[in-house]
C-alpha cells in the first residue's frame, strides 16, 4: 500500500459546521407523545431542595417506567408575587411560606428581561402596525434540556398545539418568518409567539395578541396564561374539569406534586392526542467543529489496482502461476483507468482511522486528476 503525507496546506482546521437534526429520538422532528411521573420528585429535608416537585414539573418521551425514556423539557409556572405556591409550601419549622412560583417568576426574569423590568411583556397588536406591549404578572415556561437543544432550537421549526376540556385547540409558532431581523436582547434572540402551523405561517391576520415569546438561543419558550385561557377555555386535571391556566387561587392542590405546571402538561399532552397532525415539531442546531482534508490526486498517481477486475488471480481459471498479478488487460498497461470509490485516512503509524466514502465512483487515468474534501466533524 503507497502512503501519501498531506501538505500542511491540504489541511485547514478550526471550520465551525452547524448540523440541523429533529429534536426528538432518533432525530425524528415530530412528537406525538408525553409523560410525566410522580415518581421525579426526590425526598429532602430541605423546603429549598429544587428536586422536592415545587419548582417545576418533568415531561418524558416514554413512560418513566420504559428503560429508554428522557427528560425533553421541563414546566414551570411564575407568578410575580408568589400566588399558586400553595400550604403545601410551608416550611412547618418556621412558619414562613417558600413561594417557590415567586422564585420560578424572578429567575426567569434575571435571566431574560434587562435591569429594571419588573414584569414580562408581549407583543401585542395587528401586522402592519407598530407591536404594543401586553404585561404579564404570570409565566408559563417550557424549559428544553440543554443535551436535546444543542447549541440553540432552530427559529422557524418549532410548533405546538394546546387543548382545553373541550373541543377548543391553539397551535403557536414562533414569527421568525415575518420578523427575521430581531433585536438580540439579555436572553439572546427572541422572537414572538402567534397562532399558525408550520405549513401555512400565520393563520390570523392579527398576528400579535401577546401570546409569548420564543428564545432559541436558551431553548426556552414563555407562555402568557391569560391569552392562553382566553384560547383553550379551562382545562381538566385528575378527572375533574373547570381548571384556569390563569387562576393560580384554584383548589388545586390534592396532594404535593399537583401544582399549576400539571394544568400546561395537561395541555400540551390533550394537544397531541387531538389529531395526527398535532404533534409538537422542533428541529434544533449543533456548531460542530470540523477540519477540513484536500486530498489532491495527481494525474501520474493511482492509476493502477490489486483489483481482481483488473490483475489476475490465483481463482482464475486457467491461469498459471506466472500470470498471477499481470494486469487482465493488456491496454491497461498503457491506458489504465480505474474507478475511485473511497479514500482511508491513516495516523502516524499508518493505522487506519476513518474512511470516506465517495457519492460515486471517480473515474482515474492518466489524463485527469481529482480534489476530493472530506470533512471530520470532532
Amino acid at each position: 500500500m503507497i502512503f501519501k503525507p498531506f501538505d500542511p496546506s491540504d489541511v485547514v482546521a478550526g471550520r465551525i459546521q452547524p448540523v440541523s437534526t429533529g429534536m426528538w429520538s432518533d432525530g425524528a422532528t415530530e412528537w406525538s407523545a408525553s409523560f410525566t411521573s410522580s415518581q421525579q420528585t426526590q425526598a429532602s429535608a430541605s423546603q429549598f431542595e429544587p428536586l422536592n416537585g415545587l419548582y417545576y414539573t418533568n415531561v418524558y418521551d416514554g413512560p418513566t417506567g420504559s428503560a429508554d425514556s428522557d427528560i425533553y423539557f421541563s414546566i414551570s409556572y411564575g407568578h410575580y408575587a408568589g400566588s399558586g405556591s400553595s400550604t403545601f409550601d410551608t416550611n412547618t419549622s418556621n412558619g414562613s411560606l417558600l413561594f417557590p412560583t415567586k422564585a420560578v417568576y424572578n429567575q426567569y426574569r434575571n435571566l431574560l428581561l434587562t435591569p429594571g423590568d419588573s414584569l414580562f411583556t408581549f407583543a401585542s397588536a395587528s401586522v402592519g402596525t407598530a407591536k404594543g406591549e401586553l404585561d404579564s404578572e404570570d409565566i408559563y415556561v417550557l424549559n428544553f434540556r440543554g443535551n436535546k437543544v444543542k447549541d440553540r432550537l432552530d427559529p422557524g421549526q418549532f410548533e405546538i398545539t394546546l387543548k382545553g376540556t373541550g373541543v377548543n385547540t391553539v397551535t403557536l409558532i414562533d414569527d421568525s418568518r415575518d420578523n427575521p431581523n430581531t433585536t438580540t436582547e439579555t436572553g439572546g434572540k427572541r422572537y414572538n409567539l402567534i397562532r399558525g402551523n408550520l405549513v401555512s405561517g400565520a393563520t390570523t391576520s392579527n398576528n400579535y395578541e401577546g401570546v409569548g415569546s420564543f428564545y432559541p438561543d436558551l431553548g426556552l419558550v414563555v407562555l402568557n396564561p391569560t391569552v392562553l385561557a382566553n384560547y383553550i377555555g379551562t382545562v381538566s386535571y385528575n378527572g375533574t374539569s373547570g381548571y384556569q391556566l390563569n387562576n393560580p387561587t384554584q383548589s388545586l392542590w390534592a396532594g404535593d406534586f399537583g401544582r399549576m405546571s400539571n394544568l400546561l402538561f395537561t395541555t400540551i399532552h390533550d394537544g397531541m392526542l387531538a389529531n395526527a397532525s398535532s404533534s409538537m415539531k422542533a428541529r434544533v442546531t449543533e456548531y460542530v467543529p470540523a477540519r477540513h482534508f484536500f486530498v489532491r490526486v495527481r494525474n501520474q498517481e493511482y492509476n493502477y489496482s490489486n483489483n481482481p477486475t483488473f490483475v489476475i488471480t490465483a481463482n482464475d481459471s486457467p491461469a498459471s502461476s506466472q500470470d498471477i498479478g499481470k494486469l487482465r488487460f493488456s491496454d491497461f498497461n498503457t491506458d489504465p483507468k480505474v474507478y475511485i470509490t473511497s479514500v482511508g485516512l491513516y495516523n502516524d503509524s499508518n493505522d487506519l482511522v476513518a474512511v470516506a466514502k465517495l457519492s460515486q465512483p471517480a473515474l482515474k487515468d492518466f489524463t485527469n486528476e481529482l480534489l476530493v474534501r472530506i470533512r471530520l466533524d470532532f
